[in-house]
């Protein structure tokens, strides 16, 4: 029984040590960084949304539609020729509509086809584009002015950060909250601190000068593009920069799509990790496998660790996950959602093993 309760004791410690740096790591990042800006707003920019544009998304595509229109004068939708919503979607006033022809490099798939139709067909290399998706809403306009003080240095790929707003699944928008937690410490570390983007980049706001569109493209088959694409960048040495922008998105309306869309995630990033430099492996496999676990086994061997008396071991990665989703219970204005944070990491490792054994394509979720 000691020889177990050990054993049990060591997984735990291993885990929680490596998740420890990691969280160094991220703290680092959010006391350390803070972006910069010019004094002018960049203007030679264009705002691009991406859409399957079928009935799964049509309200939150035409809000989306709609907002940045009105807010930046304009926006520029690409749709595959075969979408259900292109008639609807023809002659929208301030929307400039792309459509990819249904014979167009059928050897690509979802997203990152329809971008690099664009990008050969469209992208001017002198300009900015700003990638966002069907769901997401642009809070502000820090990033315009960051635009010009990041280009000056050379820096030609920025990104975002990511605020869950509520879908109809309340449990999903509480587990979102560790998406906008990571962005502010370790992805602000990767991203922003040290202008490398190992852990890769969100297609939501995604900021890029059209001449590094033209260079990297999308010209790979991927089910995760913008992980490929942040691959891509850390292999030819492109600098990157963590805009103070904020973008909503939408979290997923029930607990079966956020296992499609986590899936998706991580069935995409193995895929793609493999075409990474070392540095990058090392950081994705660190953080890819072991934060599921650390937040499942931690609870499992909750009985154990105190036997042992180690509770500390478990303390920074627990306090990190829990300080996100107790701030997500707060924010989704029911208290009785803290007795479902245990399950949490269980899910999250569940929608792992979803990915490897169910998802094989390019996966869209409900988003209305």
């Amino acid at each position: 029984m000691a020889d177990v309760l050990g054993d049990a004791v060591g997984v735990v410690e291993g885990l929680a040590i490596a998740y420890m740096a990691i969280l160094a790591i991220g703290l680092t990042g959010y006391v350390l960084y803070k972006p910069r800006r010019d004094g002018v707003k960049a203007g030679d920019f264009e705002i691009v949304v991406v859409s399957k544009a079928d009935g799964r998304v049509r309200r939150s595509l035409f809000e989306t539609l709609r907002y940045h229109a009105r807010r930046f004068g304009g926006v520029t939708l690409v749709v595959d020729e075969e979408s259900p919503l292109l008639g609807e979607l023809r002659g929208l006033n301030h929307v400039k509509l792309v459509v990819v022809p249904r014979d167009y490099r059928r050897d690509l798939v979802g997203k990152g086809r329809a971008l690099n139709y664009f990008i050969e067909r469209f992208v001017d290399p002198d300009k900015w584009y700003v990638f966002i998706d069907d769901d997401n809403i642009i809070l502000d306009d820090n990033f315009l002015y960051e635009i010009p003080f990041y280009e000056s240095k050379g820096v030609y790929v920025g990104n975002g950060v990511l605020v869950p707003r509520m879908g109809r699944s309340k449990i999903a928008y509480v587990m979102d909250w560790v998406r906008f937690l990571d962005d502010i410490t370790l992805y602000r570390f990767f991203t922003g601190l040290i202008g490398r983007p190992l852990l890769g980049l969100h297609g939501e706001l995604l900021i890029v000068k059209g001449r590094v569109l033209k260079e990297v493209g999308f010209s790979y088959r991927s089910i995760t593009e913008d992980f490929r694409f942040s691959v891509e960048l850390v292999k030819r040495g492109y600098k990157t920069w963590q805009s103070s922008t904020r973008v909503l998105i939408k979290s997923p309306n029930s607990l079966l799509d956020l296992l499609r869309q986590r899936g998706r995630w991580f069935k995409g990033v193995i895929t793609d990790v493999k075409h990474s430099p070392l540095p990058m492996k090392v950081v994705v496999g660190v953080r890819a496998f072991f934060w599921s676990l650390v937040f499942t086994v931690s609870w499992l061997m909750l009985p154990a660790i105190i036997a042992a008396g180690v509770i500390w071991l478990i303390l920074p990665a627990g306090l990190y996950y829990v300080t996100a989703y107790l701030y997500g219970t707060y924010k989704a204005g029911d208290p009785i959602l803290v007795f479902t944070i245990p399950l949490f990491g269980l899910i999250e490792a569940s929608a792992r093993i979803y990915g490897l054994i169910s998802v094989r394509d390019f996966v869209v979720i409900d988003k209305n």
